[in-house]
């Protein structure tokens, strides 16, 4: 069972503007099934509209977020989870002035994203 510290893997630009992002938990780390990453989202960054074919949750970490799941606004904070049915329209946003950080979960490796 691979123990993963803290400080073993390093952050790198994410797909969008604005965020940091690292994969804590997949087939690199010796995962068959699972992904866990970790985006850290600067003031203004935003999720575009997106689906998935599995189920998301998300824990956010620090600072505030905004989410909108199919038509749904939600105002978020440390330790606010967010669970996201397979097939669910959602977004996420920073829509603050300070840094926000949320953790992302799948119980797939192969996660793909198809935007909305």
């Amino acid at each position: 069972m691979p123990i993963i510290k803290n400080t073993d893997i390093e952050f790198t630009p994410g797909n969008i503007p604005n965020t940091l992002r690292r994969l804590l938990v997949c087939p690199d780390s010796g995962s068959g099934a699972i992904t866990l990453g970790e985006l850290i989202m600067e003031p203004g960054a935003e999720l575009p509209m997106h689906t998935h074919r599995i189920e998301e949750s998300m824990v956010i970490v620090e600072g505030e977020a905004t989410a909108i799941l199919d038509n749904e606004i939600f105002n978020l904070k440390p330790r606010d989870v967010i669970l996201v049915s397979a097939g669910e329209k959602h977004m996420l946003a920073n829509r603050s002035n300070k840094p926000m950080r949320f953790l992302f979960i799948y119980p797939s490796v192969d996660v793909q994203l198809e935007r909305v």
